[in-house]
Protein backbone atom coordinates (compact mmCIF):
# COMPACT_ATOMS: atom_id res chain seq x y z
CA UNK A 1 0.00 0.00 0.00
CA UNK A 2 1.33 3.29 -0.92
CA UNK A 3 1.65 5.63 1.66
CA UNK A 4 0.20 9.22 2.14
CA UNK A 5 3.44 10.62 2.55
CA UNK A 6 4.58 8.72 -0.89
CA UNK A 7 0.71 9.52 -2.34
CA UNK A 8 1.67 13.36 -1.93
CA UNK A 9 5.12 13.23 -3.55
CA UNK A 10 3.46 11.23 -6.20
CA UNK A 11 0.80 13.94 -6.49
CA UNK A 12 3.24 17.07 -6.24
CA UNK A 13 6.03 15.91 -8.64
CA UNK A 14 3.12 14.73 -11.25
CA UNK A 15 2.31 18.59 -11.14
CA UNK A 16 5.16 19.97 -11.04
CA UNK A 17 6.22 17.92 -13.85
CA UNK A 18 2.64 19.06 -16.00
CA UNK A 19 3.52 22.87 -14.87
CA UNK A 20 6.98 22.12 -16.47
CA UNK A 21 5.32 21.22 -19.68
CA UNK A 22 3.21 23.88 -19.92
CA UNK A 23 5.91 26.32 -19.23
CA UNK A 24 8.00 24.91 -22.03
CA UNK A 25 4.68 24.95 -24.14
CA UNK A 26 4.67 28.29 -24.02
CA UNK A 27 7.99 29.04 -24.17
CA UNK A 28 8.85 30.06 -20.87
CA UNK A 29 11.57 27.79 -19.98
CA UNK A 30 13.10 26.66 -23.02
CA UNK A 31 12.77 28.61 -26.59
CA UNK A 32 12.49 25.85 -29.41
CA UNK A 33 11.69 28.26 -32.07
CA UNK A 34 8.48 29.09 -33.47
CA UNK A 35 7.16 29.53 -36.81
CA UNK A 36 5.52 32.49 -35.22
CA UNK A 37 8.25 34.17 -34.73
CA UNK A 38 10.44 33.77 -38.05
CA UNK A 39 8.96 36.88 -39.35
CA UNK A 40 11.28 39.07 -37.05
CA UNK A 41 13.95 36.80 -38.39
CA UNK A 42 13.27 37.59 -42.08
CA UNK A 43 13.10 41.12 -41.91
CA UNK A 44 16.36 41.06 -40.13
CA UNK A 45 18.19 38.49 -42.58
CA UNK A 46 17.03 40.59 -45.07
CA UNK A 47 15.18 37.51 -47.03
CA UNK A 48 12.88 40.10 -49.12
CA UNK A 49 13.45 42.19 -51.75
CA UNK A 50 12.08 45.15 -53.68
CA UNK A 51 7.86 44.95 -53.04
CA UNK A 52 8.08 42.37 -50.73
CA UNK A 53 10.60 44.07 -48.32
CA UNK A 54 7.48 46.47 -47.58
CA UNK A 55 5.35 43.87 -46.83
CA UNK A 56 8.01 42.01 -44.77
CA UNK A 57 8.33 45.54 -42.77
CA UNK A 58 4.67 46.14 -42.06
CA UNK A 59 4.08 43.27 -40.70
CA UNK A 60 6.10 43.90 -37.90
CA UNK A 61 3.85 46.90 -37.18
CA UNK A 62 2.56 47.35 -33.65
CA UNK A 63 -1.16 46.84 -33.72
CA UNK A 64 -3.55 46.88 -30.53
CA UNK A 65 -3.80 43.26 -29.15
CA UNK A 66 -1.33 42.31 -31.77
CA UNK A 67 -4.41 41.71 -33.57
CA UNK A 68 -2.27 42.64 -37.13
CA UNK A 69 -5.87 43.47 -39.25
CA UNK A 70 -4.22 44.19 -42.81
CA UNK A 71 -4.12 42.49 -46.16
CA UNK A 72 -1.57 43.45 -48.35
CA UNK A 73 -1.74 43.67 -52.67
CA UNK A 74 2.02 43.79 -53.97
CA UNK A 75 3.12 44.51 -57.55
CA UNK A 76 5.89 45.46 -59.61
CA UNK A 77 5.19 49.68 -58.72
CA UNK A 78 4.30 49.07 -55.05
CA UNK A 79 1.28 47.76 -52.57
CA UNK A 80 -1.75 48.54 -51.26
CA UNK A 81 -2.73 47.87 -48.11
CA UNK A 82 -6.38 46.94 -46.68
CA UNK A 83 -7.96 47.02 -43.58
CA UNK A 84 -9.06 44.16 -42.17
CA UNK A 85 -12.06 44.49 -40.33
CA UNK A 86 -12.79 40.54 -39.33
CA UNK A 87 -9.69 41.06 -36.85
CA UNK A 88 -11.54 43.16 -34.21
CA UNK A 89 -11.64 43.84 -30.57
CA UNK A 90 -15.36 44.57 -30.48
CA UNK A 91 -16.32 46.38 -27.40
CA UNK A 92 -12.97 47.58 -26.66
CA UNK A 93 -12.67 49.19 -29.60
CA UNK A 94 -15.87 49.91 -31.22
CA UNK A 95 -14.88 52.20 -33.88
CA UNK A 96 -12.17 50.63 -35.16
CA UNK A 97 -10.23 53.54 -34.05
CA UNK A 98 -6.83 51.93 -32.28
CA UNK A 99 -7.00 49.19 -34.90
CA UNK A 100 -6.65 51.83 -37.80
CA UNK A 101 -3.97 53.44 -35.66
CA UNK A 102 -2.24 49.73 -36.31
CA UNK A 103 -2.35 50.02 -39.96
CA UNK A 104 -0.93 53.48 -39.86
CA UNK A 105 1.58 51.76 -38.25
CA UNK A 106 2.13 49.30 -41.12
CA UNK A 107 1.93 52.06 -43.79
CA UNK A 108 5.31 53.68 -41.57
CA UNK A 109 6.90 50.53 -41.35
CA UNK A 110 6.62 50.44 -45.01
CA UNK A 111 7.34 54.21 -45.84
CA UNK A 112 10.89 53.38 -44.31
CA UNK A 113 11.42 50.29 -45.91
CA UNK A 114 10.94 51.55 -49.18
CA UNK A 115 14.51 53.38 -48.95
CA UNK A 116 15.45 49.62 -49.37
CA UNK A 117 14.31 50.01 -52.68
CA UNK A 118 16.01 52.15 -54.29
CA UNK A 119 13.20 53.45 -56.04
CA UNK A 120 11.22 56.70 -54.78
CA UNK A 121 7.94 56.43 -52.89
CA UNK A 122 4.82 57.99 -53.07
CA UNK A 123 2.38 57.27 -49.80
CA UNK A 124 -1.41 57.74 -51.03
CA UNK A 125 -4.31 57.44 -47.67
CA UNK A 126 -7.22 56.37 -48.50
CA UNK A 127 -6.84 56.30 -52.06
CA UNK A 128 -10.00 54.34 -53.21
CA UNK A 129 -13.12 56.46 -52.36
CA UNK A 130 -15.60 53.44 -53.22
CA UNK A 131 -13.09 51.25 -51.02
CA UNK A 132 -12.71 52.52 -47.59
CA UNK A 133 -10.89 49.50 -46.53
CA UNK A 134 -8.16 50.37 -48.81
CA UNK A 135 -6.11 52.26 -46.44
CA UNK A 136 -2.96 53.12 -48.24
CA UNK A 137 -1.46 52.68 -51.66
CA UNK A 138 2.82 52.50 -51.50
CA UNK A 139 3.70 53.84 -55.20
CA UNK A 140 7.20 53.11 -56.34
CA UNK A 141 8.75 54.95 -58.96
CA UNK A 142 11.79 53.90 -61.11
CA UNK A 143 15.27 52.19 -60.68
CA UNK A 144 17.76 54.47 -58.80
CA UNK A 145 15.22 57.51 -58.25
CA UNK A 146 14.92 56.62 -54.39
CA UNK A 147 16.33 58.21 -51.05
CA UNK A 148 19.21 56.62 -49.05
CA UNK A 149 18.19 53.78 -46.58
CA UNK A 150 16.67 55.02 -43.71
CA UNK A 151 18.80 54.79 -40.19
CA UNK A 152 15.95 53.43 -38.03
CA UNK A 153 15.71 50.49 -40.68
CA UNK A 154 17.28 47.98 -37.79
CA UNK A 155 14.73 49.53 -35.27
CA UNK A 156 11.84 47.95 -36.55
CA UNK A 157 13.43 44.55 -36.20
CA UNK A 158 14.55 45.74 -32.63
CA UNK A 159 10.86 47.46 -31.57
CA UNK A 160 8.97 45.21 -29.28
CA UNK A 161 6.55 46.51 -26.93
CA UNK A 162 7.63 46.07 -23.49
CA UNK A 163 4.47 44.97 -20.61
CA UNK A 164 6.89 44.25 -17.48
CA UNK A 165 8.65 46.22 -14.63
CA UNK A 166 11.04 48.68 -15.76
CA UNK A 167 13.62 50.70 -13.57
CA UNK A 168 11.66 53.89 -13.07
CA UNK A 169 15.28 55.87 -14.14
CA UNK A 170 14.94 59.10 -16.14
CA UNK A 171 15.25 59.41 -19.35
CA UNK A 172 17.69 61.66 -20.72
CA UNK A 173 17.46 64.98 -20.99
CA UNK A 174 18.45 64.65 -24.66
CA UNK A 175 16.47 61.56 -25.66
CA UNK A 176 13.05 63.69 -24.95
CA UNK A 177 13.33 66.48 -27.66
CA UNK A 178 14.27 63.52 -29.87
CA UNK A 179 11.47 61.18 -29.46
CA UNK A 180 9.00 63.99 -31.12
CA UNK A 181 11.69 65.49 -33.45
CA UNK A 182 9.97 63.95 -36.92
CA UNK A 183 7.83 64.98 -39.57
CA UNK A 184 3.87 65.10 -39.19
CA UNK A 185 1.09 66.83 -39.51
CA UNK A 186 0.78 69.73 -37.68
CA UNK A 187 -2.52 69.05 -35.68
CA UNK A 188 -1.02 65.40 -34.91
CA UNK A 189 0.44 67.13 -31.54
CA UNK A 190 2.81 64.70 -28.96
CA UNK A 191 3.29 65.74 -25.48
CA UNK A 192 6.18 63.87 -23.12
CA UNK A 193 5.74 64.55 -19.57
CA UNK A 194 7.45 62.83 -16.84
CA UNK A 195 5.66 60.36 -14.84
CA UNK A 196 6.21 62.35 -11.55
CA UNK A 197 5.22 65.54 -12.80
CA UNK A 198 1.61 66.55 -12.08
CA UNK A 199 0.51 65.35 -15.11
CA UNK A 200 1.68 62.76 -15.43
CA UNK A 201 0.76 61.62 -11.92
CA UNK A 202 -2.91 62.55 -13.08
CA UNK A 203 -2.31 60.49 -16.12
CA UNK A 204 -2.19 57.51 -13.55
CA UNK A 205 -4.26 58.13 -11.75
CA UNK A 206 -7.13 58.20 -14.48
CA UNK A 207 -5.02 55.34 -16.59
CA UNK A 208 -6.14 53.18 -13.22
CA UNK A 209 -9.39 54.48 -12.71
CA UNK A 210 -10.15 53.44 -16.34
CA UNK A 211 -8.03 49.92 -16.42
CA UNK A 212 -10.28 49.28 -13.42
CA UNK A 213 -13.59 50.06 -15.20
CA UNK A 214 -12.50 47.61 -18.47
CA UNK A 215 -11.79 45.20 -16.16
CA UNK A 216 -15.29 44.98 -15.28
CA UNK A 217 -17.16 45.44 -17.79
CA UNK A 218 -17.55 41.85 -18.72
CA UNK A 219 -17.59 42.43 -22.58
CA UNK A 220 -14.74 44.43 -23.23
CA UNK A 221 -12.83 41.89 -21.23
CA UNK A 222 -14.48 38.90 -23.48
CA UNK A 223 -13.53 40.67 -26.41
CA UNK A 224 -10.03 41.26 -25.10
CA UNK A 225 -9.60 37.32 -23.83
CA UNK A 226 -10.64 36.00 -27.22
CA UNK A 227 -6.84 37.65 -28.37
CA UNK A 228 -4.59 35.89 -26.10
CA UNK A 229 -3.04 32.61 -26.93
CA UNK A 230 -2.34 30.00 -23.82
CA UNK A 231 -1.00 27.26 -26.03
CA UNK A 232 1.98 26.91 -27.81
CA UNK A 233 -0.30 24.97 -30.17
CA UNK A 234 -2.60 27.86 -30.86
CA UNK A 235 0.36 30.62 -31.12
CA UNK A 236 2.41 28.44 -33.65
CA UNK A 237 -1.15 27.74 -36.10
CA UNK A 238 -2.47 31.59 -35.71
CA UNK A 239 0.58 33.60 -35.23
CA UNK A 240 -1.44 36.13 -33.86
CA UNK A 241 -2.21 37.71 -30.25
CA UNK A 242 -0.93 37.85 -26.76
CA UNK A 243 0.53 34.75 -25.03
CA UNK A 244 2.21 34.95 -21.97
CA UNK A 245 5.63 35.03 -22.64
CA UNK A 246 5.28 38.59 -24.04
CA UNK A 247 2.46 39.49 -21.15
CA UNK A 248 5.85 40.76 -18.82
CA UNK A 249 5.09 38.20 -15.84
CA UNK A 250 8.39 36.90 -14.76
CA UNK A 251 9.61 33.99 -15.49
CA UNK A 252 9.18 32.32 -12.11
CA UNK A 253 5.85 33.87 -12.22
CA UNK A 254 4.97 32.95 -15.16
CA UNK A 255 6.35 29.31 -14.45
CA UNK A 256 3.51 29.25 -11.48
CA UNK A 257 0.84 30.84 -13.55
CA UNK A 258 1.53 27.93 -15.96
CA UNK A 259 0.93 25.07 -12.96
CA UNK A 260 -2.98 26.85 -13.39
CA UNK A 261 -6.08 26.16 -15.77
CA UNK A 262 -6.07 28.75 -18.87
CA UNK A 263 -7.58 32.57 -16.64
CA UNK A 264 -10.85 33.05 -17.41
CA UNK A 265 -11.89 36.72 -18.80
CA UNK A 266 -12.53 38.13 -15.05
CA UNK A 267 -9.40 36.86 -14.20
CA UNK A 268 -7.61 38.07 -17.20
CA UNK A 269 -8.97 41.57 -15.74
CA UNK A 270 -7.46 41.25 -12.81
CA UNK A 271 -4.33 40.52 -13.09
CA UNK A 272 -4.43 43.42 -16.20
CA UNK A 273 -5.83 45.92 -13.39
CA UNK A 274 -2.96 44.38 -10.71
CA UNK A 275 0.03 44.54 -13.46
CA UNK A 276 -1.47 48.07 -14.40
CA UNK A 277 -1.41 49.77 -10.80
CA UNK A 278 1.77 47.89 -9.51
CA UNK A 279 3.87 47.43 -12.48
CA UNK A 280 3.01 49.29 -15.60
CA UNK A 281 2.15 52.71 -14.05
CA UNK A 282 4.64 52.91 -10.85
CA UNK A 283 7.64 51.98 -12.88
CA UNK A 284 7.54 54.33 -15.78
CA UNK A 285 9.73 57.60 -16.25
CA UNK A 286 7.64 59.66 -19.02
CA UNK A 287 4.21 59.00 -20.17
CA UNK A 288 3.17 60.29 -23.61
CA UNK A 289 -0.05 61.38 -25.33
CA UNK A 290 -0.75 62.16 -29.31
CA UNK A 291 -3.82 64.03 -29.84
CA UNK A 292 -5.66 65.09 -32.63
CA UNK A 293 -8.91 66.71 -33.91
CA UNK A 294 -11.04 63.96 -34.40
CA UNK A 295 -9.65 60.27 -33.48
CA UNK A 296 -12.59 58.66 -34.93
CA UNK A 297 -11.56 60.28 -38.45
CA UNK A 298 -9.71 57.33 -40.67
CA UNK A 299 -7.34 59.15 -42.10
CA UNK A 300 -6.57 61.03 -38.70
CA UNK A 301 -5.97 57.83 -37.17
CA UNK A 302 -4.30 56.42 -39.44
CA UNK A 303 -1.93 59.77 -38.94
CA UNK A 304 -1.85 58.99 -35.06
CA UNK A 305 -0.81 55.60 -35.27
CA UNK A 306 2.01 56.51 -37.91
CA UNK A 307 3.17 59.05 -35.51
CA UNK A 308 3.38 56.26 -32.37
CA UNK A 309 5.05 54.06 -34.69
CA UNK A 310 8.10 56.81 -35.46
CA UNK A 311 8.05 57.75 -31.89
CA UNK A 312 8.65 53.65 -30.52
CA UNK A 313 11.13 53.39 -33.40
CA UNK A 314 13.01 56.45 -32.17
CA UNK A 315 12.99 55.10 -28.84
CA UNK A 316 13.97 51.62 -29.70
CA UNK A 317 17.07 53.42 -31.36
CA UNK A 318 18.23 55.38 -28.06
CA UNK A 319 18.01 52.43 -26.33
CA UNK A 320 14.25 52.93 -24.60
CA UNK A 321 11.28 50.70 -24.00
CA UNK A 322 7.58 51.79 -24.53
CA UNK A 323 4.08 50.24 -23.85
CA UNK A 324 0.92 51.53 -24.67
CA UNK A 325 -1.43 52.58 -22.45
CA UNK A 326 -4.54 53.12 -23.88
CA UNK A 327 -7.57 52.70 -21.27
CA UNK A 328 -8.72 56.11 -21.24
CA UNK A 329 -9.56 56.38 -24.83
CA UNK A 330 -10.32 52.81 -24.71
CA UNK A 331 -13.51 53.87 -22.00
CA UNK A 332 -14.28 57.27 -23.86
CA UNK A 333 -15.00 55.15 -26.91
CA UNK A 334 -16.95 52.74 -24.64
CA UNK A 335 -19.19 55.54 -23.31
CA UNK A 336 -19.58 57.02 -27.08
CA UNK A 337 -20.47 53.54 -28.19
CA UNK A 338 -23.30 53.32 -25.22
CA UNK A 339 -24.51 56.61 -25.68
CA UNK A 340 -23.23 57.08 -22.25
CA UNK A 341 -21.67 60.38 -20.51
CA UNK A 342 -18.41 59.56 -19.83
CA UNK A 343 -16.95 59.75 -16.21
CA UNK A 344 -13.51 60.35 -17.88
CA UNK A 345 -14.27 63.25 -20.44
CA UNK A 346 -13.03 65.53 -18.07
CA UNK A 347 -9.67 64.36 -16.78
CA UNK A 348 -9.24 63.07 -20.92
CA UNK A 349 -9.75 66.53 -21.90
CA UNK A 350 -7.31 68.52 -18.88
CA UNK A 351 -4.83 65.91 -19.98
CA UNK A 352 -5.20 67.04 -23.62
CA UNK A 353 -4.69 70.65 -22.30
CA UNK A 354 -5.85 72.01 -25.28
CA UNK A 355 -4.26 70.58 -28.35
CA UNK A 356 -7.20 68.44 -29.62
CA UNK A 357 -8.45 64.81 -28.39
CA UNK A 358 -6.16 61.98 -27.13
CA UNK A 359 -5.96 59.29 -29.94
CA UNK A 360 -2.99 57.32 -28.42
CA UNK A 361 -1.47 57.04 -24.70
CA UNK A 362 1.57 55.30 -23.99
CA UNK A 363 4.56 54.85 -20.94
CA UNK A 364 8.33 55.09 -21.72
CA UNK A 365 11.59 54.20 -19.89
CA UNK A 366 14.21 51.70 -19.15
CA UNK A 367 14.33 48.26 -19.19
CA UNK A 368 16.05 44.97 -20.82
CA UNK A 369 14.99 44.62 -24.04
CA UNK A 370 11.32 42.87 -24.29
CA UNK A 371 10.91 39.46 -26.52
CA UNK A 372 9.32 39.26 -29.82
CA UNK A 373 5.53 38.95 -30.59
CA UNK A 374 3.86 36.76 -32.98
CA UNK A 375 3.68 37.85 -36.11
CA UNK A 376 2.14 36.16 -39.35
CA UNK A 377 4.81 36.31 -42.38
CA UNK A 378 4.40 38.36 -45.68
CA UNK A 379 3.44 34.81 -47.09
CA UNK A 380 0.16 34.75 -45.24
CA UNK A 381 -0.93 38.45 -45.66
CA UNK A 382 -0.75 38.66 -49.31
CA UNK A 383 -4.03 38.86 -50.93
CA UNK A 384 -5.33 39.02 -54.67
CA UNK A 385 -3.53 41.40 -57.17
CA UNK A 386 -5.57 43.86 -56.31
CA UNK A 387 -3.00 46.07 -57.89
CA UNK A 388 -2.51 44.50 -61.57
CA UNK A 389 -5.48 46.80 -62.99
CA UNK A 390 -3.57 49.94 -61.53
CA UNK A 391 0.03 48.41 -62.62
CA UNK A 392 -1.39 47.56 -66.24
CA UNK A 393 -2.80 51.47 -66.53
CA UNK A 394 0.74 52.89 -65.57
CA UNK A 395 3.18 50.61 -67.08
CA UNK A 396 0.61 51.59 -70.24
CA UNK A 397 0.72 55.42 -69.36
CA UNK A 398 4.60 55.19 -69.34
CA UNK A 399 4.72 52.94 -72.21
CA UNK A 400 2.64 56.25 -73.93
CA UNK A 401 4.81 58.79 -72.57
CA UNK A 402 7.97 57.06 -73.65
CA UNK A 403 7.19 56.18 -76.80
CA UNK A 404 5.46 60.19 -77.59
CA UNK A 405 9.25 61.13 -76.15
CA UNK A 406 10.91 58.49 -79.16
CA UNK A 407 9.11 60.22 -81.94
CA UNK A 408 9.61 63.53 -80.73
CA UNK A 409 13.23 63.17 -80.86
CA UNK A 410 12.81 61.89 -84.02
CA UNK A 411 10.48 64.90 -85.48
Amino acid sequence: MISRRTALALTGGAALTAALARAIDQGLVVDFGSPALAAWDDWNQHRHQGPLALVAAAVLASSPHNTQPWRFAVGRLGVDIFEVPGRNLGSMDPFGRERLAGLGAAIHNMALASTLTGRAALVRLLPDAGNPQHVARVELGGEGTGAAPHPLLPAIGRRHVHRGPWTGAAIAAADLPALTDFPRPADIRIAVFPAAAPRGQRFAAVTAAATAAIAGDAAMMADSHRWFRHSRRDQDRLMDGLSLRTSGVSPLLGFAGAMLPDPSPEDEGRYWLAATRDTHLPSASAYALITCPDPHDRRTALLVGAAWQRLHLIATARGLVAQPLNQLPEMLDRARQLGQASPFATDAEALAAGAGRIGFALRLGHADPAPPALRRPVSLVIGAPARLGYDIDRARAETLAQERALAARNN
